[in-house]
């Protein structure tokens, strides 16, 4: 396993559709009861972010394949997804290490019924701090915001 970080100009058009093709695997997988044409307008979104966030990185397998990726603005998670074959073997974990190890994410952002993804962030010291009932975009899907617990 290898770290790819993607510069702004390394974010090719190639590259863009190979990780919101991952993301949408994901997606299909992880929250299977959205609607098909939620999943589409969340991608605009998801490669928005894609191209814009300040750091990008991409876990390659030995094929160079990417099989995870995790996006980092000032000391916000703005994205962290893997694939469904990837989920629960340690990949999510030490690609999580490696941002924590360059940027400190403080602040994370989970949809309330992503229960994985939030026992994950429970796991490693982070409390919820607020509860919307729509995420950022808008969507009516209930929000949690969590904080990185010092004690």
């Amino acid at each position: 396993m290898q770290w790819l970080e993607l510069s702004f100009q390394d974010r090719s058009p190639a590259w863009i559709a190979r990780l919101e093709a991952l993301w949408t695997a994901t997606v299909q997988a992880d929250h299977s009861a959205l609607p098909r044409h939620t999943v589409q307008d969340l991608a605009a979104g998801v490669v928005q972010v894609l191209r814009t966030v300040a750091h990008l990185t991409v876990a390659l397998d030995d094929t160079g394949a990417p099989v995870g990726v995790l996006g980092v603005s000032g000391h916000s998670l703005e994205l962290f997804f893997l694939p469904p074959d990837q989920q629960g073997t340690g990949l999510g974990s030490r690609l999580f290490q490696h941002a924590m190890a360059k940027h400190y994410l403080a602040q994370i952002t989970v949809w309330e019924a992503n229960t994985r993804a939030l026992g994950f962030f429970l796991r490693r010291s982070y409390r919820i701090h607020h509860r919307t009932p729509a995420d950022p975009q808008g969507y009516p899907f209930p929000t949690l915001y969590l904080t990185l617990s010092c004690y």
